[in-house]
């Protein structure tokens, strides 16, 4: 079994936080023109359905570990896959935490490069990024819920930024509602999936939440809701500005939408929109790297995870510097979240009904 403070702890609030913090990241700037492509004008119902199903998914993940509260992600997945397949998996999902962290980092600098410091090197805002990264993590989970604390604050005007594009919105660019075809909408889901994609580290976290008297189903159904509402009311506004044919055509549709109207004491909103967003995205970048490192410390048994969180940064920066330019970045981090749809979907799935089969016999 985990020892309870080895790693931290956090409460049923935190890990509430948490969920918020790692699925507003990199996802939120592409999200409308990748649905768009397939579900047209209903991109937002897609997204809508998605939340829906997410939440679902959330429910069955609290459920299957909820059954093992004395038990960590290898322990519990050993449990019920047999040891030889859960060390594999740990192993699998620390390698894609890890693959993640530093796709996201690119992603941050590459932002930070484009709207901020464009007079500076990509390696260089990588390698502050990372330490940053490495400094938010070293201390252990409690440090870190902490922090994603204090940055869920900034959530609040990072969703009012939605409005600042209505007074020039149409929505004719939204009708006719359902005309794309329900097998588009259906297929719209996918993409909007891997938007979502962060709230499996529930799975590693949730044997370090303190007082799991609490209702943390309704914490992490509550926290995939409200994301859905704040996807949902972005894709709407983008696609009501610019309709559906000109937004699958835009990199980066939320920093565009964003210039749509002209205020007349604030020259760059966007500007705003980069702030807000860099801290958010740096929460992300340490909750999941954290979790590859504690998954790594609970297979090799050492005493902290602050061993593994110095050892790899290295090679987190390394990778964080293979794609060439921005388009590399958005078709790597398309690869990299293909592996979320067995983490965020197979894995919860089948935890759930290998419970049912020998889970209760294991315990």
């Amino acid at each position: 079994m985990y020892q309870k403070y080895k790693n931290g702890e956090i409460s049923a609030i935190q890990s509430f936080v948490i969920i918020l913090n790692i699925i507003v990241g990199s996802g939120i700037l592409g999200l409308a023109r990748s649905v768009a492509e397939v579900s047209q004008q209903d991109a937002w119902i897609s997204v809508l359905l998605n939340g829906f199903f997410i939440s679902f998914i959330m429910m069955i993940i609290v459920y299957t570990i909820s059954k093992f509260p004395k038990y960590n992600f290898l322990q519990y997945t050993c449990c019920l896959l047999g040891k030889p397949l859960g060390y594999f998996i740990a192993i699998g999902y620390s390698i894609y935490a890890f693959l993640v962290t530093a796709v996201v980092i690119r992603f941050l600098s590459e932002m930070v490069y484009t709207w901020l410091l464009p007079n500076t090197p990509i390696y260089i805002i990588n390698f502050i990024i990372l330490i940053t990264a490495v400094y938010m993590t070293r201390n252990g989970l409690t440090t870190l819920a902490r922090f994603a604390e204090v940055l869920v604050f900034l959530l609040l005007p990072f969703a009012l930024l939605i409005f600042i594009g209505l007074p020039q919105a149409s929505l004719i660019n939204l009708r006719p509602i359902g005309g794309s075809g329900i097998s588009n909408i259906l297929k719209g889901i996918l993409p909007s999936f891997f938007a979502f994609a962060g709230y499996e580290v529930l799975l590693i976290y949730y044997p370090y939440i303190s007082d799991k008297q609490r209702p943390i189903m309704k914490y992490a159904v509550m926290a995939t809701l409200s994301i859905t509402v704040l996807y949902t009311a972005t894709v709407l506004s983008q696609i009501a500005l610019y309709g559906p044919q000109e937004i699958a055509q835009v990199l980066y549709p939320s920093i565009n939408y964003l210039t749509a109207v002209d205020f007349p004491v604030v020259e760059r909103t966007e500007i705003f929109f980069a702030i807000f967003w860099t801290f958010t995205v740096l929460a992300t970048i340490g909750i999941q790297y954290l979790a590859g490192c504690i998954v790594l410390q609970s297979i090799f048994s050492t005493k902290k995870t602050n061993f593994f969180t110095y050892i790899f940064a290295p090679i987190i920066y390394l990778l964080s510097l293979y794609p060439q330019n921005t388009a590399e970045v958005v078709e790597i981090g398309e690869q990299v979240a293909n592996f979320n749809l067995f983490f965020g979907f197979v894995l919860p799935l089948t935890l759930f009904f290998m419970y049912f089969i020998r889970g209760r016999r294991a315990l």
